[in-house]
């Protein structure tokens, strides 16, 4: 079954989106730099988010988290199960990270200490977060390790990240994104740093452990409109901080509205001859 056909498990009519992000506005440094973003990401869905370098994806991304620096300014609206976050005090934001919004960034190194070995790593927030006791998070931990592709989870868990390959510290950096269950899994840029080979195996990766009715619902955020075509069932695109335009992830491909989106999709098209085949997906 490919990722298009998969489709999330019906959810109650009250049940509210996993995060729904509406008309917000981000000044940094006095500059406008995100303009009445909004989107909704049901549970178990999987949403693309795509732009240019400075189109204002990755700063929106890390406004979900409360990740911004202090100064910025933030308005409109961001609930996550329902709840507004916006106004919300720094120690409410922490309490959300992680558990019901989890982030994987492009440089798994920046995530993960060099001198922790990758169990004690892992270990933490399963204890201090999810009550484990030291030997169940151990047992985790592995767990986590084998769920994104470790032949050997046990070494792997006793290895330091200099020890890793970058795809591996990309799967340890996913695996403590998944620890503690989130509702919400954001990915920015995850593949960039990788080699194609190993990008693929990232991809089927976020495709297998992301969406569905167990799964985390996915924002996937990139320059590069392949791969959010191969993962995602829709696509929000940005261009100067605004979005301009949004729906199905196929559609898009097959008929871009706005000139800047036919320009990436046309770009696209040299680079990977098969995005006109947008709906040849990552198989999950």
């Amino acid at each position: 079954m490919t990722a298009e056909q998969r489709t999330p498990a019906a959810e109650p009519a009250d049940r509210p989106p996993a995060l729904q992000v509406e008309d917000v506005t981000i000044d940094l440094a006095g500059q406008r730099v995100v303009d009445g973003v909004g989107f909704a990401l049901p549970p178990g869905s999987r949403h693309g988010m795509i732009g240019e370098s400075g189109s204002g994806k990755s700063v929106t991304g890390l406004s979900l988290l409360g990740l911004l620096p202090p100064d910025a300014r933030v308005r409109g609206s961001i609930r996550v199960r329902g709840r507004e976050m916006l106004g919300r005090a720094a120690s409410e934001w922490a309490r959300l990270r992680g558990d019901a919004v989890a982030m994987v960034f492009q440089d798994a190194v920046s995530g993960l200490n060099p001198l922790v070995r990758i169990e004690r790593q892992l270990s933490e927030p399963l204890r201090h977060r999810g009550g484990a006791s030291a030997a169940e998070a151990r047992t985790e931990a592995a767990a986590l390790l084998s769920r994104v592709g470790f032949a050997d989870p046990h070494r792997a868990a006793r290895s330091y990240p200099p020890q890793l390959s970058g795809g591996q510290r990309q799967r340890v950096a996913i695996a403590m994104a998944l620890a503690c269950r989130p509702d919400v899994l954001i990915a920015d840029e995850p593949t960039t740093s990788l080699d194609v080979t190993v990008q693929a195996g990232i991809l089927q990766l976020l495709a297998e452990v992301t969406g569905g009715q167990d799964g985390p619902a996915l924002l996937l955020i990139s320059h590069d409109l392949p791969v959010v075509a191969q993962l995602c069932s829709e696509v929000t695109v940005l261009h100067d901080g605004s979005v301009i335009e949004h729906g199905p992830v196929h559609e898009v491909v097959r008929s871009p509205q706005h000139p800047r989106t036919a320009e990436l999709v046309d770009s696209a098209r040299t680079l990977d001859d098969g995005l006109p085949h947008a709906h040849r997906r990552v198989a999950s």
